[in-house]
């Protein structure tokens, strides 16, 4: 189904976040490491001057502490992806047992998934083939293999049950289930700072341990 001015809308599901466990946990402190901890700022001691300099000195370290405060919001702020808002939408789903979230604003629908595609020669490993919507070729995604292959055994490997349009509704990340959605802003969540070896990897909200895609990155991912 579309998301937008279609008439089918996405139903809330109330089935609430799983705790992780300890291979999951695991997991998420490899990329919580790989996120580089923004230094805290500090204001150097000084000597403490004549009585009479002291509310001066008092007022310039405020204002440096102010200063330093607003140039590392700046840092952090121009760190983001482009598409981070104050405030935005995101639903919660699970792949090979890892929860993730997708800004609600980058996907195009959602569709069950019977686990059906056409098969097309020359294919990537994480092409699971074709499938047909509204007329137009849409290629299913293997989101496991795609995003954490790492982790992708055929013990652990779940069949995926819904599809999430991304793009322009072309492409179908294959997710096992969907969970929910939930308001996030920008502080909920620990971003990757710079460049990052999974540019799909926009970062983890923090209170549902959950990864949060970068959409443009999937899509960069894709077309490597």
């Amino acid at each position: 189904m579309s998301l937008g001015n279609d008439k089918t809308r996405i139903k809330p599901v109330s089935e609430k976040v799983e705790e992780p466990d300890h291979a999951l946990k695991s997991y998420l402190d490899t990329l919580l490491l790989e996120i580089e901890t923004i230094p805290r700022e500090s204001v150097a001691v000084k000597e403490p001057p004549p009585v009479a300099d002291i509310k001066v000195e008092e007022t310039q370290i405020s204002e440096q502490k102010l200063e330093q405060s607003t140039q590392t919001q700046q840092q952090q702020d121009s760190a983001l992806p482009e598409w981070v808002e104050n405030e935005f939408q995101v639903l919660l789903f699970k792949v090979n047992g890892i929860t993730m979230g997708i800004p609600l604003n980058a996907m195009k629908g959602i569709l069950n998934y019977s686990g059906e595609a056409s098969q097309l020669p020359g294919q990537p490993a994480w092409s699971l083939g074709v499938i047909v919507n509204r007329d137009e070729k849409v290629v299913v995604i293997d989101s496991a293999r795609l995003l954490m292959p790492e982790r992708l055994t055929s013990d652990t490997q779940i069949k995926p049950q819904q599809l999430l349009l991304i793009g322009e509704g072309d492409r179908a990340l294959a997710v096992d289930t969907i969970c929910n959605t939930m308001s996030v802003v920008k502080e909920d969540v620990r971003w990757r700072n710079g460049i990052h070896n999974k540019p799909w990897y926009a970062g983890i909200i923090i209170e549902e341990l959950s990864v949060l895609l970068d959409v443009d990155g999937v899509l960069q991912l894709l077309a490597a």
